[in-house]
C-alpha cells in the first residue's frame, strides 16, 4: 500500500469535498499541483476510493507513455486497468480504463462516474471536450502543473472550481522538492525568427539555435557548471538535438538522443542506461518534458526557446525532484528563458480566467539579481550582463545589498577606506528603521575580506549594535 504524504491527503479531501453534493457540489474540478509533487499519487487514491463504492473510471493522457505509467501506477494501489491504447488489447470489464485520447476518440467510449484527465492544460482541445458531452452525469477531475495555455484561453468554459495544491515555496522549504538554481548561458538573438501558432518558427528557431557559437556554449555551460551531472536537454527537433548529442560525444561526455519516433525498446533501453548514470546527458525532443521521472536527475539545460510558459515549467520540472545527495536542482538556461517567463521556482498565482497578454507587454523579468561563483551580486542592466552568472528573485534583503554594493563600488573607485561603504550603509539602514540580518552581516563581511579588510568580523559586529541602538533611539524621539 501507498503511503500519502500530508498535503496529499489534504487535496484529495479537498477534492471530495468539491464533488460532494451536500458541500460545494461542482461537478468539474481543475486541481493544481507543481511537477514532482506526486500528481499521480493523488489521482490513483482518488480511484482506489471511488472502486471500493463501485464507481467506473476513465483516465485519458495524451501520451501512450503515460498510459502505461499510469497503469502501472495504479497496481500499487490495489487497482487493475484496462488500457485503451493503439496496439494494446482491450479488457472492457475493467471498472477502471487508461485510455489515450486520440484512440479514445476512434473507438467506443466505455461508461464512466469519474473522468480524470491528466496534464488536463491540453483539455482545450476539441476531442477533450467531447467528454464532457459524452459523459453529461460524471464528475470530472483536470490534473496540471500548470493551468495555462500559450494564448492566455482560460478553463472556466470547462471547469467550475481551480484548487491549488500550494506555493512552490512550501515545498522547497518542507523538502518535497529541490531548490533550483537557474544559470545563464548564451541569449539567442531571436529577433528575426517568426512565430507559428503563437509560438515560435520551428526551422528559424533550429538555424537560430544550431549557431556554432551558441552550440559551444552548451558544452562550455555543462563543463564549467554541471560537469559530471545526470543532465536533460531540451532540444528544438531531432536535428538541433542529434547535432547537440554529437557535439557532446565530441567533448568526451556519455550522450545519447531520444524523440518520439524513437523505438521503444531502443528508448526504453536509453532512458535505462541514463537512470542508472551509463549515460550522462540525454537530449530530446517534447518526450521528457511531462510524465518522466528520474529523481536523480541534477540538471536540465534549456536549449529550445519558448513561447510556452508550460513547456517552460515542465521542463525544469525534471530537475526538481529530491534525491539522496542532491542538494539542488541546477538549471542551464541556454535559451534565455527567464526573459521570456522569468525565474521557473517562483510562487505563480494560477486562475481558470484567461489570461491575455498584450503584444506590447515587457517580457524583461522584474526582481531578479545575479550572484557570480563566490554569490556576490550584481546589478542587472542589461540581459547579456548575466551570462555565466545564477538568477535569484530580488528580495528586500537583497535588494538593500545592492545598495551596499553600489556603496562599496563608490569607496573602490574614489580610494576610500572601505568602512566608508560600512558606514554609509549603517546611515541607508537607520534611515530605513531597518536593523542589519545576519545574512546582511555575513555579505559585507565577506565583501569587506574579499578586498583584504582582515577586521571586518569586529567592526560589522560594533557596527550593526550601533544600528541597532539608533533606530531605537529614533523610535523613542531621542536626538
Amino acid at each position: 500500500m501507498v503511503t500519502l504524504r500530508p498535503y496529499q491527503t489534504d487535496g484529495i479531501k479537498k477534492i471530495f469535498e468539491a464533488w460532494n453534493p451536500q458541500l460545494l457540489n461542482h461537478k468539474n474540478v481543475l486541481f493544481q499541483m507543481p511537477t514532482g509533487t506526486g500528481k499521480t499519487t493523488v489521482f490513483s487514491e482518488i480511484v482506489r476510493k471511488a472502486t471500493i463504492k463501485n464507481k467506473k473510471v476513465l483516465i485519458v493522457v495524451h501520451r501512450i507513455e503515460l498510459v502505461e505509467q499510469i497503469a502501472d501506477r495504479l497496481v500499487h494501489f490495489g487497482v487493475d486497468a484496462g488500457i485503451i491504447s493503439a496496439k494494446q488489447k482491450a479488457n472492457p470489464n475493467c471498472d477502471v480504463q487508461v485510455a489515450t485520447i486520440q484512440t479514445l476518440s476512434r473507438r467506443e467510449y466505455p461508461p464512466a462516474d469519474i473522468v480524470i484527465i491528466d496534464e488536463c492544460h491540453h483539455s482545450k482541445a476539441t476531442t477533450y471536450k467531447t467528454l464532457w458531452k459524452i459523459y453529461p452525469e460524471a464528475r470530472f477531475l483536470g490534473v496540471t502543473a500548470t493551468p495555462t495555455r500559450i494564448n492566455g484561453d482560460g478553463f472556466d468554459d470547462l471547469f467550475e472550481i481551480l484548487i491549488p495544491l500550494g506555493k512552490l515555496s512550501f515545498f522547497f522549504d518542507k523538502g518535497y522538492l529541490a531548490r533550483i538554481k537557474h544559470l545563464v548561458g548564451c541569449i539567442p538573438d531571436l529577433s528575426r525568427v517568426k512565430q507559428r501558432m503563437r509560438d515560435y518558427d520551428i526551422e528559424m528557431l533550429r538555424n537560430v539555435m544550431l549557431d556554432n557559437s551558441i552550440m559551444a556554449n552548451l558544452i562550455d555551460s555543462y563543463n564549467k557548471f554541471a560537469k559530471g551531472k545526470k543532465t536533460i536537454v531540451f532540444a528544438v527537433d531531432v536535428e538541433h538535438s542529434k547535432e547537440i548529442v554529437q557535439r557532446y560525444l565530441n567533448a568526451g561526455v556519455a550522450a545519447a538522443h531520444i524523440d518520439a519516433t524513437t523505438p521503444k525498446n531502443e528508448r526504453a533501453e536509453t532512458l535505462s542506461k541514463f537512470k542508472s548514470g551509463e549515460i550522462l546527458v540525454l537530449s530530446n525532443v517534447d518526450i521528457v518534458s511531462e510524465g518522466f521521472d528520474v529523481p536523480d536527475c541534477e540538471a536540465v539545460q534549456l536549449a529550445r526557446p519558448t513561447k510556452s510558459l508550460v513547456l517552460y515549467l515542465q521542463q525544469v520540472g525534471r530537475c526538481m525532484r529530491p534525491a539522496a545527495g542532491k542538494d539542488y536542482g541546477l538549471v542551464l538556461d541556454n535559451a534565455g528563458l527567464w526573459l521570456e517567463h522569468g525565474l521557473s521556482y517562483i510562487d505563480r498565482d494560477w486562475s481558470l480566467q484567461a489570461t491575455k497578454k498584450s503584444k506590447k507587454e515587457n517580457h524583461t523579468p522584474r526582481k531578479v539579481v545575479a550572484k557570480d561563483e563566490e554569490g556576490f551580486l550584481h546589478e542587472i542592466n542589461r540581459p547579456v550582463e548575466t551570462i555565466g552568472l545564477e538568477l535569484t528573485e530580488l528580495t528586500v534583503e537583497l535588494e538593500r545589498l545592492l545598495a551596499f554594493e553600489s556603496f562599496l563600488r563608490i569607496a573602490i573607485s574614489s580610494e576610500h577606506k572601505l568602512t566608508s561603504a560600512v558606514y554609509r550603509y549603517k546611515d541607508f539602514l537607520i534611515s530605513k528603521s531597518v536593523e542589519m540580518s545576519d545574512v546582511e552581516e555575513s555579505y559585507c563581511r565577506k565583501r569587506l575580506f574579499k578586498h583584504g579588510y582582515k577586521n571586518a568580523e569586529r567592526f560589522l559586529y560594533h557596527i550593526r549594535n550601533e544600528i541597532k541602538t539608533e533606530i531605537a533611539d529614533k523610535a523613542k524621539g531621542v536626538k
